[in-house]
């Protein structure tokens, strides 16, 4: 594996109709990506709330053919115990750390998977404040990418057309992106999203220096 992912990650890819794009530069063979055992059911779940403006069979349909070419991860008995000790530490800590991230933290680390992609900045930043509190977590250093860089790396090779007609014809799924795409301006340079998206980036790094990775 190349990388696991979160569901919020798949859930909105889906939602754009983009995720085999957004996950090519990972190698987009199959097997290269990893997503948790609940991505089929709490994914297509969160797909069928979501009031979205394009036939939600279509987006259904694209999480049904990632998850195809997907690893589907189940942790092990030693996985599951890191996790939860990474839980304990979190809620030590008063910050957010759900069991998904945890248990991707966990799975990333044993197996040696050298990134995990997470649409949760709260657990990004958790992770970051529990570095020093939990010793295997350091083999996170670095290896933490945000929704925002897995977007950069698409309009960063000249396919802005695509992640923008995407994003800005689903302005509901996520804020951030349908701010940094300009999306209630008929043009925008390419420029001009790559600052929105960095600028973001660099928000996150402040307080995430150490696990978010310098790119993808």
């Amino acid at each position: 594996m190349n990388a696991v992912v979160d569901n919020d990650i798949v859930h909105k890819g889906a939602c754009y109709g983009i995720l085999a794009d957004i996950f090519q530069a990972h190698d987009n063979a199959s097997g290269a990506i990893g997503t948790l055992g609940t991505a089929r059911f709490v994914v297509s779940k969160r797909i069928k709330k979501v009031k979205l403006r394009r036939n939600e069979t279509l987006a259904l349909a694209e999480l049904g053919k990632f998850l195809s070419r997907s690893v589907e991860l189940t942790p092990t008995e030693d996985e599951q115990r890191l996790a939860a000790e990474f839980e304990f530490a979190a809620q030590q800590r008063a910050v957010n750390l759900d069991t998904g991230e945890s248990q991707l933290c966990a799975i990333a680390i044993a197996r040696l998977v050298p990134k995990l992609l997470t649409g949760d900045k709260r657990a990004i930043t958790a992770m970051e404040q529990l570095l020093d509190a939990h010793p295997a977590l350091q083999a996170m250093s670095g290896k933490v990418g945000c929704l925002e860089q897995v977007i950069l790396d698409l309009v960063a090779k000249g396919q802005l057309p695509l992640p923008r007609t995407a994003i800005c014809s689903e302005p509901t799924v996520d804020k951030t992106l349908t701010i940094c795409f300009a999306c209630s301006s008929p043009d925008v340079q390419p420029e001009t999203v790559l600052e929105g998206l960095n600028s973001y980036i660099n928000a996150l790094r402040a307080d995430a220096s150490r696990v978010l990775a310098i790119s993808l």
